[in-house]
């Protein structure tokens, strides 16, 4: 059911609504510093403010159509989604080893970063009723239907949105009511696999640029009758080489004896995030030659680039904006009784905060380098749309949350019947 203008002006949580818009302007002037620095990015300023709009008319209409409207198309939905995922390794465009886009001239679409919302969608719809998750084999379906995805988005590959998936799981099956103590032996028996050292024969072919970055991050290495052997975790077995290479530069960034183009990435990043002081350099791309040097900083590393134009106090606002919208959004998801709301909100925020954390534990070196975006800020038309969907989705739970009848505690200027007292003289 339509919601008359009055009341969405009413029951919309502006907040979240400025502090989005923010981010986006944060954004946008970011780009325009870097494509100044850069002449081979002439035009991202204005392919990124046409992507912003088309965001903002996306929030609007995620914001129109009842969420439970949309609950009811979950599972068709992120069906469809599957479909891409598979579509996109067979015809989607190929850069730089990986196959994760749709060419479609105007705009490069990206099905995985749709299937992280579906995910949410269906995900909540399926949880939103019954306690069959509260018993262990009652978290099986849940952990198949989230493995599936992740499967597909990690042959792209995508390592940095596949591991999304895992954080918005485990927030929703907690907030549904989930027992921890399974919740925890899942983790601890994936710990377990991922920690997991296995005997890997090194074969004749591998080349010496791989072999030493296999051994750097292995837990041991020795000979038997002339063949060498490594000891090492299962996911890094798996692994491309340039992933591995990523982890090799993130545990070794503070030795002076890495390769400098092993973790030239996370240095620059650090060096640029660091230069701002407290203020930011004004001219710094005229005048700092090394700041052109930080690789996808209007994408991956954009935060970086916000440190060193804008210091220490314009990376403090893009976290107080961030701040903004995950205290109303958990103000939305704590005042909200509809099960299906109440796990939609709780998706939308964990799918912002993780991407947030990742991408700013990256950008400082606290983790290795995944390829995550900065929600709203980073450069690129399908993450953009797909997290103000996602955001019209939180706004659209607290548009519709159930009204009380009765008046809210210390509600002042409004005349209220005088309490019946049992017991007084008037009533005996």
């Amino acid at each position: 059911m339509a919601m008359k203008t009055r009341d969405y002006l009413r029951y919309t949580s502006w907040p979240i609504i400025v502090a989005m818009v923010a981010l986006m302007v944060f954004g946008i002037l970011a780009i325009q510093a870097s494509e100044r620095s850069d002449p081979s990015m002439r035009g991202f300023t204005s392919r990124q403010i046409i992507f912003a709009c088309v965001g903002l008319f996306i929030f609007l209409l995620a914001t129109i159509v009842p969420y439970r409207t949309v609950g009811r198309l979950a599972y068709p939905l992120f069906g469809l989604t599957l479909v891409l995922l598979v579509l996109v390794l067979i015809i989607g465009s190929e850069r730089g080893q990986a196959r994760r886009w749709f060419d479609l001239k105007i705009i490069n679409f990206q099905p995985a970063e749709a299937t992280k919302l579906t995910f949410i969608v269906m995900l909540a719809w399926y949880l939103r009723f019954g306690d069959h998750y509260r018993r262990a084999r009652g978290l099986v379906l849940p952990f198949i239907l989230t493995f599936v995805p992740m499967a597909l988005i990690l042959r792209e590959p995508d390592l940095g949105t596949c591991l999304l998936f895992l954080p918005m799981l485990y927030g929703m099956l907690f907030v549904a009511g989930a027992r921890v103590r399974h919740l925890l032996s899942v983790v601890a028996l994936a710990t377990a696999m991922l920690l997991l050292p296995i005997l890997w024969r090194v074969p004749a072919n591998v080349s010496a640029d791989n072999l030493r970055t296999r051994r750097a991050t292995s837990y041991a290495s020795f000979e038997v009758a002339g063949v060498d052997y490594l000891l090492v975790a299962a996911p890094l077995l798996v692994m491309r080489p340039y992933q591995v290479k990523r982890v090799e530069g993130w545990l070794r960034q503070n030795d002076p004896d890495v390769p400098r183009d092993l973790s030239h990435q996370l240095r620059v990043s650090k060096i640029t995030l660091g230069s701002g002081g407290w203020t930011g350099q004004a001219q710094w791309h005229a005048e700092h030659g090394f700041f052109r040097m930080l690789p996808d900083d209007h994408t991956d590393f954009v935060l970086a680039l916000i440190g060193g134009r804008w210091g220490l106090l314009g990376c403090v606002a893009v976290m107080f904006l961030y701040g903004v919208i995950f205290l109303f959004g958990v103000e939305i998801a704590l005042t909200t009784v509809d099960p299906l709301g109440r796990l939609l909100a709780v998706g939308v925020l964990t799918l912002l905060m993780s991407q947030v954390f990742i991408n700013m534990g990256m950008t400082m070196g606290l983790m290795p380098i995944t390829g995550m975006t900065l929600p709203l800020i980073s450069y690129g038309g399908s993450s953009l749309v797909v997290n103000c969907a996602a955001l019209g989705l939180l706004v659209n739970v607290g548009q519709r949350r159930p009204m009380s009848l009765a008046p809210r505690p210390f509600e002042h200027g409004r005349r209220l019947p005088r309490p019946h007292v049992l017991g007084t003289r008037r009533n005996r």
